[in-house]
């Protein structure tokens, strides 16, 4: 029976590519449509989907032997590369999307650093109150790839091998603090106040850097003490333990008075004297405090502190936060300063203007950072704070769609409450113009605050339009975190420059909870626009319009519209569906479905099925993937056969996908196939699995899918060359795993597919 169900399975698997099924669509990203900001430049990489809460590292990633520039956002743990061209004394990056698909996910915080001395920056990242770490086995004939080293750094504390304890608030200082040449790790006590050393005994034990071997060797690093109820830090304190002690081990009573928990620390030498010096920020706080060391390499001692930090400059004053990143970013040579919230709650952080770049005029261990710009990278992009959620419609009448993109919010003011932090934000609609043509979109900056929506300091606004009296002209109705809508009435004639005036609040006394997610589209096909308003639960609530087309009345009908349901559980418990209907080449409806996880739910069955279950057809819609909490837009910018999408995320930016021929079902890429036979190798695998192609073949132009024993997708770590296609199988448990894959023949101009089984034997 178990033979009987693989073989169908591999059947299935075949039969999907003879069968040629295809996606009903297919995207792919788009960076070359331009856009022009308010003094009418074009913004070098409007599609790069927005920064909020950044960290900066950086990495080879075209292995050209000029150091890239990754972004991970705490806002939906997305990874954002950009190459650096560089351009000497210059800052000069360009977005690279194509190498985001080259990570292992990761999530609250990450550091690229060589531990093993192999010039290869490779990645330490959170492993759920642990440090996970990835060797970076990049090359020429495989590009850049990572291979899973540990899950959980352990380190000698006491008698005991306890793995290394990293909060999701706190972001450690990875470095080699005795310059014995291995790399060691600074972090937080568990409890916060005082700093932990964890010294690598790489170097003593086997005479070179390449191992992880840590002993807890100092539990207050540089003899100081972060305040329990604030930031302040008091220098040459007595410490509580002594080195051979062991919290975690239950040896020692935990004090009564520690309870600030929550800090980022950066350690370099910042004076030239070659001791390791520190840059720490704090939980709630919006400065950066430099402690300068004055102790030895094996006994640190910090003896003063600038709390002004950097005071020869605009000092740090960043809500909420701040984490330090050093980095060369104008290619000078010399290590720059970077500063961006480690806040992982966006309703607290800076979201406009949160990459704070400090250039360095002085040396990398003798630096003197001097403030540039607060909107590093930022600048660059279509930007609107937290949260994007675009919407295409004709702002002046001339037949082209305009871009509009709400918001949550841009971060207006913070305040202290009760030893508290809050902030208060002011939700905005961006327009931008199409300047462009009917067959070649061009989008030009005409205002972040369209309707003057922003004096209103609402949150969570969601636009929507459409002609809702009869007079030619669109209305606006716009969604609130409150459930509720607002009209504005458009004040001018059909075909002029839309001029929206409020009209009512409380629209109708329509209220669907939270987050109300508005769409007007005409779902019953009587010709009269309906409301359909997505919500923070996740579902979708129908308000069918049962007025005239001159006086609409919205009544109504159900909250469970098509039995949606965005929610995915093992994440958050809310959904925040925004909804996309459109019609598809035969005039039937389809529906993308924003939602809080970042994926694109797919709806078919929707025509004549208003109180029925629409039929799911993906819940990761051909994989994309731009952050969390979505906001679709569908439209046809180029006026060929295929959609185009918009997409925004709350970190506060847009992407932009053309629409091409639908891939096959399952895999992606091309029709008029040609079936192959991969070879694959070893096989059982034990951590990596190399599937090679024909030589005329090259497999960079592949794209790979793997699927388990019940024929469920599984995400792996998937790298591609010109030779061969190489997937981490480390993580993978033991089994039996199919393939699919498909390409396309760049010389001969076909389409390729083919398919192959593998065993996962983890034998060492």
């Amino acid at each position: 029976m178990k033979k009987l169900f693989l073989f169908a399975l591999i059947i299935f698997c075949c039969g999907k590519i003879s069968a040629q099924q295809y996606e009903d669509y297919g995207f792919q990203p788009d960076l070359t449509v331009k856009v022009k900001d308010s003094l009418l430049n074009y913004l070098s990489d409007p599609w790069g989907g927005g920064l909020n809460s950044c960290q900066f590292s950086e990495i080879d990633l075209n292995l050209d032997g000029i150091m890239d520039l990754v972004v991970f956002d705490q806002s939906g743990s997305k990874i954002i590369p950009f190459i650096n061209n560089g351009t000497a004394n210059t800052v000069d990056y360009t977005y690279a999307p194509q190498y985001r698909d080259r990570f292992p996910a990761m999530h609250d915080w990450m550091e690229f650093v060589d531990y093993n001395c192999d010039g290869k920056n490779d990645i330490f990242t959170s492993s759920n109150g642990g440090i996970t770490v990835y060797k970076n086995i990049s090359d020429l004939a495989n590009g850049l790839r990572f291979q899973l080293v540990t899950n959980n750094i352990m380190a000698m504390q006491d008698t005991q091998d306890i793995p290394i304890y990293v909060s999701t608030v706190n972001y450690p200082a990875i470095a080699d603090i005795d310059n014995d040449g291995d790399l060691d790790i600074l972090n937080d006590f568990i409890l916060g106040t005082y700093v932990y050393y964890y010294k690598n005994q790489s170097m003593e034990l086997y005479g070179n850097c390449d191992s992880l071997n840590f002993v807890l060797t100092d539990h207050c690093w540089g003899k100081f003490a972060i305040s329990s109820s604030n930031n302040q830090i008091t220098l040459n304190t007595t410490c509580l333990w002594k080195a051979d002690d062991n919290y975690e081990a239950g040896n020692i009573p935990v004090p009564k008075d520690i309870e600030h928990i929550g800090s980022t620390l950066m350690a370099a030498d910042m004076n030239g004297d070659g001791l390791k010096d520190l840059l720490a920020g704090d939980v709630s706080y919006p400065g950066l405090i430099k402690l300068t060391n004055g102790g030895t390499l094996t006994d640190a001692l910090m003896i003063s502190q600038d709390t002004m930090f950097p005071s020869n400059s605009l000092r740090v004053s960043l809500f909420s936060f701040p984490a330090p990143f050093m980095l060369d970013v104008n290619n000078d040579g010399v290590k720059d300063l970077i500063v961006s919230p480690f806040d992982g709650n966006q309703t607290i952080s800076e979201n406009l203007k949160s990459c704070w770049y400090y250039k360095n005029d002085g040396t990398t261990t003798s630096p003197v950072f001097n403030y540039q710009y607060d909107n590093f990278l930022q600048k660059d992009m279509i930007e609107t704070g937290s949260g994007a959620y675009p919407v295409l419609a004709d702002f002046n009448g001339d037949g082209l769609p305009d871009l509009f993109i709400g918001n949550f919010g841009v971060h207006d003011s913070s305040y202290y409450s009760g030893g508290f932090l809050y902030s208060t934000f002011k939700s905005r609609i961006a327009l931008y113009k199409n300047i462009g043509t009917a067959t070649n979109p061009e989008f030009q900056f005409v205002t972040n605050d369209f309707a003057n929506v922003g004096y209103r300091k609402l949150n969570g606004i969601i636009p929507t339009f459409g002609d809702i009296d009869g007079d030619s002209a669109q209305e606006m109705i716009i969604g609130k975190s409150d459930g509720t809508l607002d009209l504005y009435e458009n004040t001018s004639s059909a075909g002029q420059p839309m001029n929206m005036v409020l009209a009512q609040t409380n629209y109708q006394s329509i209220n669907v909870g939270k987050f109300a997610a508005p769409q007007l589209v005409d779902l019953d096909g009587d010709s009269l626009l309906d409301l359909v308003i997505g919500e923070r639960n996740g579902n979708l609530n129908y308000y069918r319009n049962t007025g005239t087309k001159t006086n609409p009345i919205f009544t109504p009908v159900t909250d469970t519209l098509g039995w949606v349901d965005v929610i995915k559980h093992q994440t958050s418990n809310y959904g925040y569906s925004v909804p996309c209907f459109f019609k598809d080449s035969t005039n039937h409806f389809r529906l993308f479905l924003g939602s809080e996880s970042g994926n694109i739910y797919y709806y078919k069955n929707i025509d004549g099925n208003i109180n029925g279950h629409f039929t799911l057809q993906d819940s990761m819609f051909l994989n994309i993937y731009e952050g969390s909490r979505t906001g679709i837009a569908i439209g046809n910018l180029n006026g060929d056969n295929y959609p185009d999408m918009i997409m925004g995320n709350y970190s506060g930016g847009v992407s932009y996908y053309k629409g091409v021929t639908p891939p096959p079902l399952g895999i992606y890429e091309y029709s008029h196939t040609e079936m192959i036979n991969p070879e694959v190798f070893p096989n059982p695998a034990n951590d990596m699995l190399y599937i090679k192609l024909s030589d005329k073949i090259p497999a960079e132009n592949m794209c790979l899918k793997v699927y388990n024993m019940m024929g469920q997708l599984i995400p792996c770590n998937i790298n591609l060359s010109k030779e061969k296609i190489s997937i981490d199988v480390s993580s993978l448990n033991e089994g039996l795993y199919f393939f699919c894959l498909s390409g396309k023949d760049g010389k001969a101009g076909k389409g390729i597919t083919g398919t192959g089984k593998f065993i996962v034997l983890h034998y060492n």
